[in-house]
């Protein structure tokens, strides 16, 4: 059984970012009550409060975990309360995108189902994905578009 699952670091790094933004926010409107010339202060609590509470909600929405076993594939989204599950025979199509940054490789492979849903799981942000793109290789080689 594969289980892969979002990565500490991202979290972390995440996490940190969205706790920045929001402490700005905080910040700016404690020091909003008593500045003389307000308009800075403005644009900064109305951009850095929307911006992490609209990152925050984006990444726990998007957080997920894939179990895989036996051309099964259950998929959890925990803040969603939400999962659904799918076997080998309802892959319409899957495909592996590498992008070269300046960071390093980025890499991604995207599910598509017959149904029409589709899930997308990164090299950078899930655990075990070698061991599930290996697998899919491994097991769906025909499905694998280029």
């Amino acid at each position: 059984m594969i289980v892969s699952k979002p990565k500490i670091g991202t979290l972390f790094s995440v996490g940190l970012f969205i706790s920045l933004a929001l402490g700005i926010f905080v910040y700016g409107l404690i020091q909003i009550q008593t500045a003389t010339d307000r308009t800075w202060w403005y644009v900064l609590v109305y951009t850095s409060g929307p911006i992490g509470f609209l990152v925050l909600i984006k990444i726990l929405f998007s957080l997920k975990t894939l179990k895989v076993s036996k051309e099964k594939f259950e998929v959890k989204f925990p803040f969603k309360f939400q999962k659904y599950s799918f076997g080998g025979k309802e892959i319409d199509h899957w495909f592996h995108t590498s992008i070269k940054t300046y960071g390093g490789l980025y890499e991604e492979f995207t599910i598509k189902l017959s149904s029409g849903k589709q899930l997308a799981i990164s090299k950078q942000e899930n655990t075990e994905y070698d061991k599930t793109l290996k697998y899919l290789k491994k097991k769906f080689k025909k499905l694998e578009k280029c």
